[in-house]
């Protein structure tokens, strides 16, 4: 009932597990405990409106997120005068001097630091950029790198992945969001999916800007290994 994550076991350099079947809360505890102990933490995501929170605080498992999921009709977003400015590189390309991310998830790990954090994001961009160069973006203006929007083509639409902006950006996040759709768009883009976490209210108010149809939020759970 407990995953091995890959990519977080790779990031974090022991092993890291993920609950798929809310079932497992079910389990007695001995069994339970037996499946937590082969991981450093794992990371339990399920519907706000279906979680049971105590049950999941009885098992040690402590809220640390709340994501939003949307989609947003990518062919329909406007753009203006002002974005004519910025220019737009489709990958492959190197993400370096990223702005350091505010609103992170796993900032309540024990022992996290601002680097391994940004350790997370650089690999996370690297892999990116190696499976889909073709939808990952980025935009400058004047020559500067402005900032970097990473995506990727599924079934269900573009995954808006990953958007950061340069350390020394002169832009806001709102234009890099509405330049990368409209270069999105004109790629034959339609519709585009994503989450975002509660906190990040500017995010939200991107997106809503451009018309994004917000869906059920999700919580994120998280245990980890006592002592």
């Amino acid at each position: 009932m407990i995953r091995n994550h890959e990519f977080h076991s790779r990031w974090w350099g022991s092993p890291v597990g993920v609950v798929d079947d809310p079932g497992f809360l079910a389990l007695p505890a001995a069994e339970r405990e037996r499946q937590l102990d082969a991981f450093a933490w794992v990371e339990l995501r399920a519907p706000l409106h279906e979680a049971d929170p105590l049950a999941l605080a009885r098992t040690g498992f402590a809220q640390i997120d709340t994501q939003i999921p949307f989609k947003i009709r990518i062919n329909r977003v406007t753009g203006g005068p002002s974005l004519d400015e910025l220019t737009v590189e489709r990958g492959p390309f190197a993400v370096d001097d990223a702005a350091p991310f505010g609103h992170e998830r796993f900032r309540h790990l024990p022992g996290i630091t601002d680097e391994k954090i940004a350790e997370r994001f650089a690999t996370w961009a690297a892999m990116q950029i190696e499976s889909a160069p073709e939808w990952c973006l980025r935009i400058a203006s004047g020559g500067a790198t402005q900032g970097w929007f990473l995506s990727e083509m599924a079934r269900d639409g573009l995954h808006l992945d990953l958007a950061m902006l340069h350390r020394e950006a002169t832009i806001s996040g709102a234009y890099l969001y509405r330049k990368s759709l409209l270069a999105y768009a004109a790629l034959g883009a339609q519709i585009g999916t994503a989450r975002f976490s509660v906190e990040n209210t500017a995010v939200l108010n991107i997106y809503a800007s451009m018309g994004a149809q917000f869906l059920a939020p999700a919580g994120i759970w998280l245990w980890t290994r006592r002592g």
